[in-house]
């Protein structure tokens, strides 16, 4: 392949190298040092390269190849400083030092086999059955079993003379998230429990940017087979993972720290522009006509920030589907809570522990009763996070109408010690239908202000995304990246508006960020 060719590939690909870096060392410094040795060593071999569509595998090969040369490297450095640092002295029984060394070594081996050698191999050696024994015990047959010992042996005899180095997220695992968003919600345990168990999310990592085997992932994380296999399973079971020719590839769109500090940058920025363009005379038309509804003007600036995010999101929902395509059918969504519905799973990982700024946590932009008497519109911005309780639709709307007293006493004594009602009268704004038309003429200019910040967000982050994911899942991330910063963005401007003072803290029972529409 001609030189100029591979220029061209690697500055397109430069940032996705330094991607990959970073999801393997988390020190930067010793990731641009890596980055920057695998394009010498690209550059160095592109001329063997006859058919460029193969470059992508040609350049995930050299990177993986050289991250280990690059850590054998690291290593080497650092036994010599400790060598140093340590009186030399003979060491007593220097043959049993030598067998113990070679039994770790054959433990090494056995626990990167995979289940049917290591099986195999532990049931004849160390359980002495015979090979009829073992198939019967496994379920298949004696030649099989011949042939598992067989390669189990050549495996070990050949792993104990290799220098395998484990990888660094065996000493220092990464922060990870896991979220979603589609047409089912409800029970997120299974995700919760990604941010308990660090294993499965460092798995992912490992996996992101290029095909790993089993034994790969083993020595990367420190983590022998046996432990790690049904993670694994879980992964594939679920469809995070995929599995071609016996190396794993993470089959959803991960947020990794480079990506999220690049779009951060960008958009925070245009949220920092659009809050000091946000007019105050939309504000006042709004207060003219519904001040009395607002015991104090910061309740109602910030329920016209809530509507206006309200009334953009329902327009860039529509310009998102229509430039990106509809929630897909596929992929792990479809087998949330029971299976059947359309929408994302997606990853979320940082350095150290710090989690990444998740945007709003919780928004019901449209929530009808089950009894059709109206519907609730509530969002829980950081800045004001009180307790929200969206699941309590039904209630929230009887008491807007004016059927508090139809209400459970167990029901009445939650709306009341929560602040949704005072009194029995409701704690929150109520418009009838007449009226939220109106508002979406009386602040049509902060609306379009909204709206104009939330689509330019989604095609920054959506481009972001796709050049920071590997190849095969590129449109995906694309697609989740428009989609989840449509959310982050109204989170931006209202940090803006709130470090600013022009929105200010409120009452712990006070509901400034919703309302209910009567039908």
């Amino acid at each position: 392949m001609e030189q100029k060719t591979v220029h061209k590939l690697i500055i397109e690909n430069m940032k996705t190298i330094l991607g990959f870096s970073l999801s393997r060392l988390s020190d930067r410094h010793n990731a641009e040092d890596l980055a920057g040795e695998i394009i010498v060593q690209i550059l160095k071999s592109g001329h063997r390269l006859k058919d460029d569509t193969r470059f992508y595998a040609f350049m995930w090969r050299i990177a993986e190849n050289t991250y280990s040369n690059f850590i054998r490297d690291m290593k080497k450095t650092t036994v010599t400083e400790l060598k140093e640092s340590i009186p030399s002295q003979e060491l007593p029984a220097q043959d049993e030092l030598v067998l113990l060394e070679d039994v770790q070594l054959l433990r090494r081996e056995l626990s990167l086999l995979s289940e049917q050698y290591r099986q195999s191999t532990i049931l004849y050696y160390m359980e002495s059955l015979s090979c009829r024994q073992i198939a019967e015990r496994l379920n298949i047959s004696t030649e099989m079993v011949k042939y598992y010992l067989f390669r189990a042996r050549k495996m070990i005899r050949g792993g104990m003379d290799m220098d395998r180095i484990l990888g660094e997220k065996s000493y220092n695992p990464r922060t990870f998230e896991i979220d979603f968003w589609g047409t089912k919600a409800g029970d997120d345990a299974e995700y919760k429990a990604f941010q308990q168990r660090k294993i499965r999310g460092n798995i992912l990592l490992t996996a992101y940017y290029t095909q790993v085997t089993a034994q790969e992932l083993s020595m990367e994380l420190g983590v022998a087979l046996p432990y790690l296999e049904d993670e694994i399973n879980l992964l594939k079971k679920r469809m995070y993972m995929i599995e071609k020719s016996g190396k794993y590839l993470t089959n959803i769109p991960i947020f990794t720290a480079e990506c999220t500090e690049e779009i951060e940058k960008k958009t925070t920025e245009l949220a920092r522009i659009a809050a000091k363009n946000l007019t105050e005379s939309s504000v006042n038309q709004f207060k003219n006509s519904f001040g009395l509804k607002f015991t104090n003007e910061n309740l109602l600036k910030w329920q016209v920030v809530m509507l206006c995010s309200h009334f953009s999101l329902n327009e860039i929902s529509s310009y998102v589907e229509k430039r990106y395509g509809p929630l897909p059918e596929t992929g792990p969504y479809r087998l949330v809570n029971g299976g059947g519905g359309r929408g994302f799973v997606w990853g979320r990982s940082c350095d150290g522990t710090k989690m990444i700024k998740r945007g709003i946590s919780g928004i019901y932009n449209n929530a009808p009763s089950k009894d059709g008497r109206g519907s609730v519109i509530a969002f829980n911005f950081d800045q004001i996070r009180n307790g929200q309780r969206f699941q309590m639709v039904d209630p929230i709307i009887c008491a807007a109408v004016g059927c508090f007293e139809a209400l459970s006493d167990e029901c009445k004594a939650w709306m009341e010690k929560d602040g949704y009602s005072i009194n029995g009268q409701p704690n929150f704004t109520v418009y009838t239908k007449e009226e939220y038309r109106k508002i979406s003429d009386l602040l049509k200019d902060c609306i379009e202000l909204f709206s104009d910040l939330n689509r330019e967000t989604c095609e920054i982050a959506g481009k972001i995304c796709a050049d920071h994911a590997p190849e095969h899942i590129c449109d995906a991330a694309e697609h989740v990246g428009a989609f989840v910063y449509q959310f982050n963005s109204l989170d931006h401007i209202v940090e803006e508006l709130f470090n600013s003072g022009w929105l200010k803290p409120v009452n712990d029972t006070d509901k400034p960020a919703m309302c209910v529409i009567k039908n």
